[in-house]
């Protein structure tokens, strides 16, 4: 395993935490089945901590398992289509909008690039060695919903009537666009270069590392000369913090349903009753980078009905039990490393806040210590646990530090009346 990758878990590659082992599952493009939901809940009932995780790359986690058991949990997951390519475990960061293809404002459909992109890349032995943290996305049209900087993204936009694909590498614009056709092999392409460079000057293979060496960006470019590539200005897109309710997809008939997912966790009733749901209502069920799922393209004339059934079993469509837009890491009960117990703060401050509206881009992020795992990027506030207590990050400034976790918990509802007073809530 290779260095600074150790503490990156898969299926086949569980690693130890303080609650026991824990593997991660790769759901390319958050798209999951009923089926294998069913399994995924058998399982963590069964051989883990009774929940599922859902990353901030729209994967899943079972946690708490015990080493005998780990046989078990990785045969279930094999079993139902989950574990392809065991060389290609950790390569699992294929993200896009959680509504592709139910997305009114797209230009594309772009699954049917995803599937391409996941069928290629297990197909080939040498992307079994990209850093289980690098991150491609593909986007058919504005609409985002992560603030991670993906190592490599093709956002498509119209031009003269025609659809291209922007490249941008780490965060920024390479300057050229792709047709469709060629939109896979360009993103190989850069991924083998970012692999290849990183050899050559001893950095992560990561598209940020590279951009850092001189002339990086150029250095990548060039790579990819001999592709019909096009320069193009970069295409506006919007970042948004995550969906919360019931949208209009792109049949009339049809809504996207989204609850909110408390600390980004489902219990196994939770996931019977997706799983059940998606299938008698014919429903695309995927899983959403703020740790949320989505129920696509719902008939509106059971629209109602399925939210009132996702509100009695504690996944609220309105935001008011007050978990929406707050996340917490594992803590400390499932970190060594963690200095607080971050899942009970953040449970204190929903209660806090249940009853109320949700303000617009209203995040919170709380960390239980300074590696800050799983943080998203561009929070409201962020609470990070050192050894004399936590330093809370508002709205971009350090307004206090050393804070007890009351008066951090106090702090965090007095920022939220305040955003509130001042923003629409959803």
């Amino acid at each position: 395993m290779r260095i600074g990758e150790v503490f990156c878990p898969g299926v086949l590659h569980a690693i130890e935490a303080k609650d026991g082992l824990l593997v991660r599952i790769r759901v390319p493009g958050g798209w999951i089945e009923g089926t294998q939901l069913r399994v995924l809940a058998d399982l963590t009932r069964r051989f883990a901590d009774g929940s599922l995780e859902i990353t901030s790359r729209a994967n899943l986690q079972l946690r708490a398992i015990h080493q005998r058991d780990l046989q078990q949990i990785v045969e279930g997951i094999r079993s139902v289509g989950l574990l392809p390519s065991p060389r290609h475990d950790r390569v699992r960061n294929i993200v896009t909008s959680p509504i592709a293809g139910l997305d009114k404002e797209e230009v594309i459909d772009p699954r049917p690039l995803i599937h391409q992109l996941d069928r290629q890349l297990r197909a080939e032995p040498e992307f079994a060695n990209l850093h289980p943290k690098f991150s491609f996305g593909i986007y058919g049209g504005p609409n985002r919903f992560s603030r991670d900087l993906d190592d490599i993204v093709l956002q498509a936009t119209e031009s003269n009537s025609a659809a291209h694909l922007h490249l941008f590498l780490g965060g920024h614009s390479s300057g050229f666009a792709v047709k469709s056709e060629v939109a896979v092999e360009c993103i190989l392409a850069a991924a083998r270069t970012c692999m290849e460079l990183a050899h050559e000057c001893c950095v992560p293979a990561r598209a940020k590392a590279i951009l850092g060496l001189p002339g990086g960006l150029k250095r990548l470019t060039d790579a990819l000369s001999h592709l019909p590539m096009v320069p193009a200005a970069a295409p506006p897109f919007k970042v948004s913090d995550g969906l919360l309710g019931m949208y209009a997809a792109n049949r009339q008939d049809r809504v996207n349903i989204v609850p909110s997912v408390p600390l980004g966790r489902l219990n196994p009733e939770q996931v019977d009753f997706l799983a059940e749901a998606s299938e008698e209502w014919e429903a695309d069920l995927r899983l959403a980078p703020w740790r949320g799922v989505v129920l696509g393209s719902v008939s509106r004339s059971v629209a109602d009905r399925l939210v009132g059934a996702l509100n009695s079993i504690g996944l609220s469509c309105d935001g008011r039990e007050g978990f929406h837009g707050i996340s917490a890491c594992a803590g400390i009960t499932g970190c060594e490393a963690s200095l607080a117990d971050v899942r009970r703060d953040a449970v204190s401050i929903a209660q806090r806040l249940a009853g109320e509206p949700v303000p617009l881009r209203w995040t919170v992020n709380l960390s239980g210590c300074e590696k800050q795992c799983g943080r998203r990027r561009g929070a409201t506030a962020d609470l990070v646990a050192r050894p004399t207590g936590y330093t809370l990050v508002a709205e971009g400034s350090l307004p206090a530090s050393d804070c007890s976790p009351q008066v951090a918990i106090d702090a965090v509802v007095a920022l939220h009346h305040r955003v509130l007073s001042g923003s629409p809530a959803r």
